[in-house]
């Protein structure tokens, strides 16, 4: 009886993590001229975790994240990355010592920025509100996420 008692609330705190994302959902976006059309959450989470550092063009993927005490964050490292603060800033300084690169992170403080640094910078992805982006859809464009965009049935994001 005490183990489903664990299941259940494991199950429960799994479900906040999710509940704290954003109403409407995010979006993936990326400079006009990147190649990359639709990636897998997989394929995503392995991008936010820096354990990707070229596209398949072989330009250099700069990550492009909000503020840790944002909303935003929050929901991409539960529902994406799934792991918290702490877990991810672990994952991340463990890289050196796994032989491997840090990821390349620019933090911005608004969707806005998020998009003009994605201007700026061809192999940027960042994660937005997805309420967001009509007013950013002439300078980025959305990636597809499982072969779906935001607002289409069975969207992971």
């Amino acid at each position: 009886m005490s183990n489903l008692r664990v299941t259940l609330l494991t199950l429960i705190a799994c479900a906040g993590l999710h509940a704290q994302c954003l109403t409407g959902g995010m979006a993936v976006i990326v400079n006009k001229a990147n190649p990359t059309e639709s990636l897998s959450m997989a394929q995503l989470r392995k991008l936010i975790l820096g354990d990707v550092h070229t596209w398949p063009d072989k330009q250099p993927v700069m990550l492009v994240n909000r503020e840790v005490s944002s909303d935003v964050f929050k929901c991409v490292l539960s529902a994406i990355v799934r792991m918290n603060d702490a877990e991810y800033h672990r994952y991340l300084i463990s890289t050196e010592f796994r032989g491997g690169e840090p990821p390349s992170v620019k933090t911005v403080n608004s969707g806005p920025m998020a998009a003009k640094v994605i201007v700026a910078l061809g192999g940027s992805i960042a994660v937005v509100p997805a309420s967001e982006v009509p007013a950013m859809a002439d300078t980025v464009r959305v990636v597809r996420v499982n072969g779906k965009v935001p607002g289409e049935a069975g969207y992971p994001l």
